[in-house]
């Protein structure tokens, strides 16, 4: 019995071999990632930097949550860009309350930058930390995600 195929079984084989390949390989990253072994060196400090727009139901929590960090030392830098809902005073309330908070405004947006990448090259030039963790708004950190990431 001949049976027709639309195209040539061996491609229907290389085609198969090629899906596999990047689940393998997300198999074996599985397999050899380890936890951070280290703590972050002395005088470590992460900048914590969240670009926001409109995020006033998301960037309370998301604040607390930065602001629950351990085992490093964490400065927080929120770039406000161009905001019409509450976002902004939010974030001075609880920059009033926790000196490691700071509120920026993005100046304008220079011709041929998209906002979110202007808003995090600001985020950069502001932030004074030895290493650099941008965060959207949604986020919710675990209080060790910091120090985990200084250390590895």
């Amino acid at each position: 019995m001949d049976v027709n195929f639309p195209w040539d079984f061996t491609w229907a084989w290389i085609a198969l071999a090629l899906a596999t390949f990047p689940a393998t390989m997300g198999v074996i990253n599985l397999c050899l990632v380890r936890p951070p072994a280290g703590k972050p060196a002395e005088g470590t400090m992460v900048s914590i930097l969240i670009p926001a727009r409109n995020e006033e139901a998301n960037i309370a929590a998301c604040l607390e949550a930065v602001l629950a960090s351990q085992g490093v030392a964490i400065e927080v830098v929120v770039m406000d860009d161009g905001s019409t809902d509450r976002t902004p005073e939010i974030v001075r309330a609880l920059a009033a309350r926790d000196a490691r908070v700071r509120l920026e405004s993005a100046p304008l947006l220079p011709a041929g930058w998209t906002g979110k990448v202007h808003a995090c090259a600001r985020l950069a030039d502001a932030a004074n930390g030895t290493h650099f963790l941008y965060v959207d708004a949604d986020v919710r950190l675990a209080p060790n995600a910091a120090a985990d990431m200084a250390g590895h």
